[in-house]
This record gives structure tokens, C-alpha cells and sequence, in this order.
């Protein structure tokens, strides 16, 4: 299980995930299908706005919410921008929290 997951986490870090109308697949290679849906469903739960849907979406991975973070890339932004981009400012203050994040992290610039 404990080498299961440093697999995953290390698949996971450097990955970019293209995320528009349509989910197209990752551009790294190695990892299961069902990760990929998984990973979708993060970055939908998070421009959502409702901090259920991440925590399912998170939960559904297996992967720390700190983990996600540091790899996880939707549309070629991170999840705090990702978030703030798309006017979730509720999940964006909890992925801050959850990954101390600093307080001018939240700060969205246009």
C-alpha cells in the first residue's frame, strides 16, 4: 500500500492535465485510466465551488489534498489559481488552508 501510493504520488508529480469542455488525456504516461478520471473529477470538483464535491474528489484518488497541489495542474494552472480563476473562492481558501498555503497565494491577479 505505502509503495503503492509513493508510485502515485511520484506519477503524479509534473503532470499537466488538459481541462477545457472536453477532458483530453495527461501528458504523462504510466499511470491507470481510472487516475486520469479521478484527476478530472478534482479539477471539476474544484471549479465547482462546493467543498463536498472536493472532498469526495479528493478522497476518490487516494492522495493528500498537499499531494494534489504540488502535482496536480488544470488547465495549465494551479488548483488555488484554478479555483480563483473560476470565481470558487470557497474552495480556493480551503485548498490554501489545507496545504499552508501563504495568505498572498490567494490573491488573483489578472
Amino acid at each position: 500500500m505505502f509503495m503503492s501510493r509513493r508510485v502515485t504520488k511520484m506519477t503524479l508529480i509534473g503532470l499537466t492535465f488538459a481541462f477545457g469542455a472536453t477532458a483530453t488525456a495527461a501528458q504523462a504516461g504510466g499511470y491507470p485510466k481510472e487516475m486520469e478520471n479521478d484527476l478530472i473529477a478534482v479539477c471539476e470538483a474544484v471549479k465547482s465551488d462546493s467543498r463536498l464535491k472536493l472532498d469526495r474528489a479528493v478522497k476518490a484518488t487516494g492522495l493528500s489534498m498537499r499531494d494534489l497541489h504540488e502535482g496536480l495542474v488544470c488547465n495549465g494552472e494551479d488548483m488555488i489559481t484554478f479555483a480563483l480563476t473560476h470565481n470558487a473562492t470557497k474552495n480556493g481558501a480551503l485548498i490554501a488552508r489545507r496545504v499552508s498555503a501563504e495568505p498572498s497565494v490567494l490573491t488573483a491577479k489578472r
